[in-house]
């Protein structure tokens, strides 16, 4: 990784490298890349599994009274589903392309809608509310820490008082300390993971491939002990973890 380029010279390649996939048949492919992305109800499937994760803990019926926000919405896959449980949807991505699909997606909708966003600050369209659900769904795993950092610290601003912004970052595979549960389990967990990523490889196009591993595509892993004060700093927030293995860390930050 180049670490002298700034945050505004990263959105831009970034911008760059998802238009691009945004502009293939198969852009759901890197919205969720897991096997059988391209079947309408695997796809819903998986989406309304990790949608769980993001919302345990909640109270689902202050839930239903606010209004959240996803930041890096993709071609919209998790809009419905928040829609459903929130009083309002609003998600914005880097890439032009995404959001076109994701209007399509979404076109029947009530209280749902997108923008584009430049990768570092909420767009100026949908700073128009406070938040009190901030989203950040296996999108910052994609960028590097500058963007990180950017991104959290001007979402911040737009969460309301005693509101969330809920991520996941990539986790450093070495690293053991957080991980929750039985070590067995979290070893077959981390097989199913290898193993749904290597069938999805073994059946990438060349573009796809080139996509995936030729351009800037996963991002920076952190290590457990770093992210409390990393986030902390950031927002000022009060920052609970969750690892439920090794290659993922999911943070929850309330706003006073």
């Amino acid at each position: 990784m180049n670490d002298n380029k700034s945050a505004a010279d990263w959105a831009k390649e970034l911008a760059t490298n998802w238009e691009a996939r945004a502009a293939l048949p198969s852009r759901d492919l890197f919205v969720a890349s897991h096997p059988d992305w391209n079947d309408p109800e695997t796809w819903l499937r998986r989406a309304k599994t990790e949608i769980s994760l993001f919302f345990a803990g909640l109270d689902m019926e202050w839930l239903a009274g606010v209004d959240v926000l996803e930041l890096g919405c993709g071609s919209g896959r998790l809009a419905g589903l928040v829609r459903d449980a929130a009083r309002s949807y609003t998600g914005y991505d880097i890439a032009a392309g995404m959001v076109k699909a994701a209007q399509q997606r979404c076109r029947d909708r009530e209280g749902v809608r997108f923008f584009v966003g430049d990768g570092l600050d909420v767009p100026a369209e949908a700073q128009d509310r406070q938040y009190g659900l901030v989203l950040s769904v296996a999108v910052l795993i994609h960028c590097p820490r500058t963007v990180i950092a950017t991104n959290i610290q001007n979402v911040w601003r737009h969460v309301q008082p005693g509101g969330q912004i809920r991520l996941s970052v990539l986790g450093v595979h070495n690293d053991p300390e957080g991980i929750v549960g039985p070590q067995d389990e979290v070893e077959k967990a981390l097989e199913t993971i290898v193993s749904e990523k290597q069938s999805v490889i073994a059946n990438l196009s060349d573009e796809e491939r080139r996509l995936a591993f030729d351009t800037y595509y996963m991002g920076e892993r952190f290590r457990y002990a770093e992210m409390e004060p990393f986030l902390s700093e950031l927002t000022g927030g009060e920052v609970a973890l969750y690892r439920g293995d090794p290659g993922c860390i999911y943070a929850a930050i309330t706003k006073p």
